[in-house]
């Protein structure tokens, strides 16, 4: 199975025409909306750094996805005196948006957010390699949409460049994380056989879409699902 065909899945919902980043690149939210769609963000993240923990959990030393997990679940999920997790950069978001640490404690995700997370965490228990190659995969394209994010969050809604860390860091570090992913593939398919390896990435990129649906929703309280072409 060639790493294209996987990536392929992503043109059903292409994440760079979803209307949450066309309204955010427009800057057509208000700032008070931006910081209700990141809300979602943050419960989405919580959610999925518990899955990175248990992914390399579940993963047999010694194995290529054990060591790419482990790899990226240092850099996204731990706090240390050099790194900021990716948790924390979104509720830096919140806080210069005006939340207290007890709104963000209190946060619960909505519908689209339960859906996605939902789905998040099915494609986990199929295995570590799933987790693995899925996650690598929405990462590839999520590094070629954030360094625009990052701009317009500068530019159309006020935040600095710490504020607005989060969608820095993305860029390469998600190119980087999406190469390690990949390049444990073969294992994957080994372990679980090209067919579910294929439905592991495709529902990744609609978990993923159901993600910027409930970040949207949260911004304009509209509920709407995107369906890939409007």
């Amino acid at each position: 199975m060639l790493s294209e065909e996987l990536l392929a899945c992503y043109n059903a919902l292409p994440f760079i025409e979803h209307p949450l980043w066309r309204v955010i690149r427009a800057g057509a939210l208000t700032r008070d909306e931006l910081i209700r769609a990141e809300t979602q963000h943050y419960v989405r993240t919580r959610i999925g750094r518990e899955l990175r923990r248990r992914a390399v959990e579940r993963a047999l030393p010694g194995t290529l996805t054990f060591d790419r997990l482990l790899k990226t679940y240092l850099e996204e999920c731990v706090e240390s005196d050099t790194n900021r997790s990716h948790l924390g950069l979104v509720e830096r978001i919140l806080l210069a948006g005006g939340l207290t640490q007890h709104d963000i404690e209190s946060l619960v995700p909505n519908g689209p957010n339960a859906a996605a997370i939902a789905l998040y965490k099915d494609i986990a228990d199929r295995g570590p390699a799933c987790h693995l190659v899925a996650a690598g995969a929405v990462e590839h394209y999520y590094a070629k949409l954030t360094p625009e994010i990052f701009e317009a969050y500068r530019s159309k809604y006020g935040f600095s460049d710490e504020e607005a860390e989060t969608y820095r860091i993305h860029g390469d570090m998600d190119a980087t994380h999406a190469e390690r992913a990949f390049s444990a593939l073969e294992e994957a398919v080994d372990l679980y056989g090209p067919r579910v390896v294929l439905a592991s990435v495709r529902d990744a990129f609609t978990a993923t879409s159901l993600h910027y649906d409930a970040m949207l929703v949260a911004a304009t309280g509209e509920l709407r699902y995107w369906d890939g072409r409007s």
